[in-house]
């Protein structure tokens, strides 16, 4: 098979590698426009996502989008909102505010574990020179997790 390369459109030169794939034609508009066959890739837009891209021909993705193909789908898993049943609200007296937490350590207790804490002590070993330092003060490992996840007095 011979390879031809001049463009079979306007006569202009085209390049050897472009000749050997098969193409008769160059890469001016005209003869794009002219003699280019073959799929076109279409991006979809989608919701919260990247395109979605179909390859077909021009005249196929036109009729996929009339028959609404490409359109928003319903994302309500088909439930109708008004085929719900409506329940009415309960009427509540006013809110109260909530209560202020406070916390179940005492103040000495909070003093001792966030000093072993700053020492670099783990929790159980804030429990344990606790144990041996402050008895009375009934510090636990448990104790210092909440003292040291809770807020700062």
């Amino acid at each position: 098979m011979s390879m031809s390369t001049d463009c079979i459109g306007c006569g202009r030169g085209i390049p050897a590698e472009r000749a050997e794939l098969g193409y008769t034609y160059c890469t001016a508009p005209a003869c794009q426009a002219e003699y280019r066959r073959g799929p076109t890739v279409t991006a979809v837009a989608v919701n919260k996502s990247g395109d979605a891209f179909r390859v077909a021909e021009p005249d196929e993705i036109a009729r996929r989008a009339a028959a609404g193909e490409f359109d928003r789908k319903d994302t309500g898993l088909g439930t109708d909102p008004v085929d719900v049943p409506r329940v009415p609200a309960q009427r509540r007296g006013p809110r109260r505010p909530p209560r202020p937490v406070t916390p179940s350590w005492t103040p000495a207790q909070e003093k001792v574990i966030r000093l072993y804490a700053d020492m670099g002590l783990s929790p159980r070993r804030i429990a344990e020179r606790a144990r041996e330092n402050t008895p009375r003060l009934g510090i636990t490992e448990a104790l210092a997790v909440r003292v040291l996840s809770g807020l700062r007095r």
